[in-house]
C-alpha cells in the first residue's frame, strides 16, 4: 500500500519554459489580429465616408421614383405590412403551417407558402382567407405532396391580393 501524502503546503512546480513561450506567442498573435482589425476598420470608415456621394448619384439615376415608375422604396416601406401579418395570423387555423411570405407593396400582392395535412384543409383555408381575412383575391397557385417528409404534408402556394 502506498503512503498517503497529506502535505498541502508543498511547493507548486513552476511552469515549463515552453508554456511561457506559447503564452507569449498567443498574446502576440492576439495583438496582431487586433491591430489588423483596427486598420481594416479605419480603411472601411474612410471608404464609407467617400461612398455615400457615389451611391446617392447612382441611386438617383436608377431609382423607380426618378425614372417615373409607380411605387418605389418609399411605397414599400409605407405599406401596411403589420396589417397583412395580423390578418394572416388571425385567420390561420391550427392545422395550417405558414412557411414563407413574399410580398410586393407596389402591386399589393403576396405569395404565401404553407403546408396542410389534406386538400380539404387547404380549400377551407382559401375560403377563410377570402371571406374573413379581407383579401380581395385568393388563388391556389400550386400544391404538391412532400414525399420526403414521413407525415406526407401537402405544400401549397397561394397568391393573395389585399386591400390597404
Amino acid at each position: 500500500m502506498r503512503a498517503l501524502k497529506l502535505d498541502f503546503m508543498h511547493p507548486v512546480p513552476r511552469p515549463h519554459w515552453s508554456a511561457w513561450l506559447l503564452l507569449a506567442a498567443g498574446l502576440g498573435m492576439a495583438a496582431l489580429v487586433g491591430w489588423q482589425g483596427e486598420v481594416a476598420k479605419h480603411a472601411l470608415d474612410g471608404a464609407m465616408a467617400a461612398a455615400p456621394k457615389q451611391v446617392v448619384v447612382s441611386a438617383r439615376r436608377s431609382s423607380p421614383i426618378a425614372t417615373g415608375e409607380a411605387g418605389g422604396t418609399k411605397d414599400q416601406l409605407a405599406a401596411p405590412w403589420g396589417n397583412l401579418f395580423v390578418r394572416l395570423e388571425k385567420s390561420r387555423p391550427k392545422h395550417i403551417a405558414l412557411l414563407a411570405l413574399e410580398a410586393d407593396a407596389r402591386k399589393t400582392e403576396a405569395t404565401l407558402t404553407a403546408e396542410a395535412r389534406n386538400i380539404q384543409d387547404i380549400l377551407a383555408y382559401v375560403e377563410l382567407l377570402k371571406s374573413e381575412a379581407g383579401f380581395s383575391s385568393v388563388t391556389l397557385a400550386s400544391h404538391a405532396l412532400q414525399e420526403a417528409d414521413p407525415q406526407l404534408p401537402l405544400r401549397f402556394v397561394l397568391r393573395l391580393e389585399w386591400r390597404t
